[in-house]
C-alpha cells in the first residue's frame, strides 16, 4: 500500500499516463490531494488503467471526466472508471479543496480469472457508458459509501492500523453497495465519435510523455494516432481545451519543473532532456509559467 501527498502529478508518472499502482508490489494507493497546492492550481487532465474512489472533505470541487462535469460538496464523492480522462478543479469560488483518494487496481478486489471477477467487476470496467457514480450526501446508500472511503482512508494513510487484507475488506464493502444498487446508477451515454476522439486522445497524450524530451512535431503527435494535423487539433482542443503544441510546451515546463525539484542536475542538461535547445528560450517560457527563473524556482522548492 501506498501513501502519498503530491503537489504536481508528474512527480509519480500520474499526468496522462500509466499509473504503476496496480502491480502485485503496490496494488492501491492513497492520496491526499490538496487541490490548490498543485503546480496548476488543479489537478490537470489524466487517465490511468485503475479505478478511483474519492470523497471531498471540505469545499466543494469539480469533477471533470471526459466532455462533462460535476460539481460535489463536503462529505459528498464519486467512483471513476479505468482508462478515463479526468480533471479535478476546486469549486467555483472557492480558493482551496481538500480531497481524500484511493486509485487502486480492479484485481485488488478480486483476481481477473476469478468468478467474483467475471461477474461482479468485469461488467463495471467494460461498460462503455459507465464513466463514473456520483455519491450525494442526499441519498443514503451514497452517503455510506462516502463514510466508508473516508473510513478505509483514515485507517490506512492516517492511523496505519490496518493490514492489506482488511483493507480488501474494506473497499469489496463498497464495491457490494454499488453493485447491490446498480439499477440506480444512471448510464452516461457516449457517442462513438466521442469515444473515437478520447481513445485518440490517450494515444497522442501518451506519445508525448514517452518522446517529450525529442523533437517533436504536431505531425509527429497525429501520426502516433493515425490521425490528420486537423483532426489531432480538434481532438485537443474538445477534450482538452488547449492546442497540442501548448500541450507538449506545457508538459516539458513541468517535466522541467518536477527535475529542478528533485534532481540536482544543471539547469542547462535539463532544459535539453525536456525538449529544449534553447537556454534563453527555455527561460523566457518558464518564467512566462512560473512567474520566476528556472534558477530561482530551484532556490525555492529547496527544503519545500
Amino acid at each position: 500500500m501506498d501513501f502519498k501527498r503530491p503537489r504536481n502529478l508528474f512527480i509519480d508518472t500520474y499526468k496522462m499516463a500509466n499509473l504503476q499502482h496496480g502491480t502485485p508490489e503496490s496494488p492501491i494507493s492513497f492520496i491526499y490531494d490538496e487541490i490548490e497546492k498543485y503546480d496548476q492550481g488543479y489537478i490537470d487532465w489524466h487517465w490511468h488503467p485503475e479505478m478511483e474512489f474519492m470523497a471531498v472533505t471540505d469545499n466543494p470541487i469539480e469533477v471533470f471526466v471526459g466532455d462533462r462535469s460535476v460539481v460535489l460538496k463536503k462529505n459528498e464523492g464519486m467512483w471513476i472508471n479505468t482508462g478515463r480522462l479526468h480533471m479535478i478543479k476546486c469549486g467555483e469560488g472557492v480558493s482551496s479543496s481538500l480531497v481524500e483518494t484511493i486509485v487502486l487496481s480492479p484485481e485488488f478486489i478480486a483476481h481477473r480469472s476469478s468468478s467474483i471477477y467475471q461477474n461482479y467487476i468485469s461488467s463495471w470496467i467494460n461498460d462503455k457508458n459507465l464513466s463514473f457514480v456520483t455519491f450525494y450526501d442526499s441519498i443514503d446508500w451514497n452517503r455510506d459509501i462516502v463514510s466508508k472511503i473516508r473510513d478505509v482512508f483514515h485507517k490506512c494513510a492516517v492511523d496505519n492500523s490496518v493490514n492489506e487484507l482488511a483493507v480488501r475488506n474494506m473497499i469489496s464493502e463498497i464495491w457490494l453497495i454499488m453493485t447491490e444498487h446498480r439499477k440506480e446508477i444512471p448510464g452516461q451515454s457516449v457517442s462513438r465519435k466521442t469515444m473515437d476522439s478520447q481513445n485518440r486522445i490517450r494515444v497522442m497524450l501518451s506519445f508525448i510523455k514517452e518522446n517529450y524530451g525529442n523533437h517533436i512535431s504536431l505531425e509527429d503527435i497525429a501520426n502516433s494516432a493515425h490521425v490528420s494535423r486537423s483532426e489531432c487539433i480538434r481532438c485537443f482542443k474538445k477534450n482538452l481545451d488547449e492546442t497540442p503544441v501548448r500541450y507538449l510546451t506545457d508538459f516539458r515546463i513541468e517535466s522541467a519543473a518536477n527535475m529542478l525539484r528533485i534532481t540536482e542536475k544543471p539547469v542547462n542538461e535539463i532544459a535539453a532532456k525536456c525538449g529544449f535547445d534553447d537556454m534563453s528560450y527555455f527561460s523566457k517560457i518558464f518564467k512566462n509559467k512560473k512567474g520566476v527563473s528556472p534558477s530561482q524556482y530551484r532556490k525555492e522548492q529547496i527544503g519545500v
